[in-house]
């Protein structure tokens, strides 16, 4: 019998007693070498029997490894996917539009916005099914015509103030600079509410909510006609002067020079059509306030 060949480096005398005692017979062999060369087998034997051991335990710790990893690729992977399917569901786009103009945009729902002069917009890329309510952020003056969807309503978020429809035509007017925002409901049903209070609107009321104070009132108004700059036309209805100014400034894209004693809080009910150039609004302000003068300069206008 001749063992498996192995390498050795230096050869012991024990060494040799274990070659020995492989390639003679044993009554050549002494007692004490004997001995030697079956305690040094012994020992490699243990040593080779616990290498053996080691390789078996690692070779069956990588299969079960494998066996708990593969679930976790697996995971991994579709977690990584889903996450960017949610981060692309998430992602937010803001629309400006700038003074002197009008844009629109239809959203993912097939919502449609008209949105007015100096208007910011944030909404989502695509709205997520699995968020409860369909939410946009406005700052400025937007119109929309909300598509149907019982399971998710849509949400417009003003600051402390939110309109909540699942579909309708309303238009809401909510700069920051101005203290005063304006929800006003065409058809339809909303609510309009902050975390103290809530509101329901009907076709043709308006709510007017202070954002200083948190107060909330209700009127009836002609919803169409105050909705009609979606149309390009500018209507003003028992508005001051101040306000009549701003949305002049936004529509045409100028900025007034206001003398200090012109009375802002004077309030005036006026109707401009989509296309006239602001030199016609401009004579009709001034021939309807009896009193107020105007010089223009490209885009400031000196009101004394």
């Amino acid at each position: 019998m001749q063992p498996n060949s192995t390498k050795y480096t230096e050869s012991t005398p024990k060494d040799d007693a274990l070659r020995r005692l492989w390639n003679q017979d044993v009554s050549d062999i002494s007692e004490s070498e004997m001995s030697d060369a079956l305690a040094i087998f012994r020992n490699r034997r243990t040593a080779y029997n616990s290498a053996k051991r080691r390789k078996v335990r690692v070779l069956s710790i990588m299969k079960y490894a494998a066996l708990f990893i593969a679930p976790i690729i697996t995971a991994f992977v579709a977690w990584n996917y889903s996450a960017q399917y949610y981060a692309d569901d998430n992602a937010l786009v803001e629309l400006y539009v700038p003074d002197g103009k009008i844009d629109s945009v239809v959203l993912s729902d097939n919502t449609k916005l008209i949105v007015n002069a100096g208007t910011s917009v944030i909404y989502p890329a695509r709205f997520n099914k699995h968020n409860y309510n369909r939410n946009v952020y406005v700052n400025g003056n937007c119109h929309f015509a909300v598509a149907k969807d019982p399971l998710h309503p849509f949400v417009v978020n003003m600051g402390n103030l939110k309109v909540k429809v699942l579909g309708t035509h309303f238009s809401v007017n909510s700069y920051n600079e101005e203290d005063s925002i304006y929800v006003t409901l065409e058809e339809g049903l909303v609510e309009a509410f902050d975390n103290r209070q809530s509101v329901l609107l009907r076709p043709n009321e308006q709510l007017v909510y202070c954002r200083s104070n948190g107060s909330m009132r209700k009127h009836r108004v002609d919803a169409l006609t105050i909705g009609s700059w979606v149309n390009g036309n500018i209507t003003f209805t028992a508005q001051s002067l101040g306000q009549i100014l701003k949305t002049i400034e936004r529509h045409y894209n100028v900025r007034f020079d206001v003398s200090k004693d012109i009375d802002l809080n004077r309030r005036y009910t006026m109707n401009f059509r989509k296309g006239e150039p602001i030199d016609c609004v401009l004579k009709v302000l001034s021939m309807t306030s009896g009193n107020i003068q105007y010089v223009r300069k490209y885009n400031i206008i000196k009101l004394y």
